[in-house]
């Protein structure tokens, strides 16, 4: 005998705290598959990172070269080194793809547990502040899944509205569910 479960779920607590205040992540369809595709701007600001660290260990390798100051070119590779490893360690979430895949039914987001696409029941957005000690507070949004099995995963996570409510309805189209929209007033 199968009894059904009530999942006592609250759709609008956000599963993630933090987020970024700019648009990380674009939604692309095509006709069987879905995905995130980073930014251009999120990318080059990644890549900056990485430039400038490459640069600086150029110029480490120049100055013993040339001048033989083996403190000062520890010094300037160090920081390079540093800033390369930084730049290296925030482009990595942009390059993991999330995916919706019709013709094998499944999410797929390098992270959570594959999902078959016909578990999902609904689309969620959510709001919420992220609260910044040394900077300015500001809105960030999410757009989260629902399962029939009650798990909640975060799909998107940034601070563009407008690109995000797009997104999220050609998701929902593509996706064939209701898309809840979540959002609660919230002042800064």
């Amino acid at each position: 005998m199968s009894e059904g479960i009530d999942y006592q779920i609250n759709l609008e607590r956000t599963l993630r705290q933090d987020g970024p205040k700019f648009l990380s992540h674009k939604l692309v369809v095509c006709e069987q598959i879905a995905f995130l595709k980073p930014t251009i701007s999120s990318m080059l600001f990644c890549v900056v990172y990485i430039v400038v660290g490459g640069f600086l260990l150029g110029l480490a390798s120049y100055i013993y070269i040339d001048s033989q100051k083996l403190d000062l070119s520890i010094f300037v590779g160090g920081f390079g080194i540093a800033i390369t490893t930084f730049g290296v360690s925030l482009i990595q979430p942009f390059l993991k793809r999330a995916s919706f895949n019709k013709k094998i039914n499944r999410f797929n987001n390098k992270k959570d547990r594959d999902v078959k696409l016909t578990h999902i029941v609904s689309l969620q957005i959510n709001n919420k502040i992220v609260i910044r000690k040394q900077a300015l507070n500001y809105h960030c949004f999410e757009l989260n899944m629902l399962t029939k099995n009650g798990r909640r995963i975060n799909i998107l996570n940034h601070n563009n509205l407008l690109q995000l409510l797009a997104d999220s309805q050609s998701l929902a189209i593509f996706l064939n569910v209701p898309l809840l929209d979540l959002r609660r007033e919230i002042v800064l």
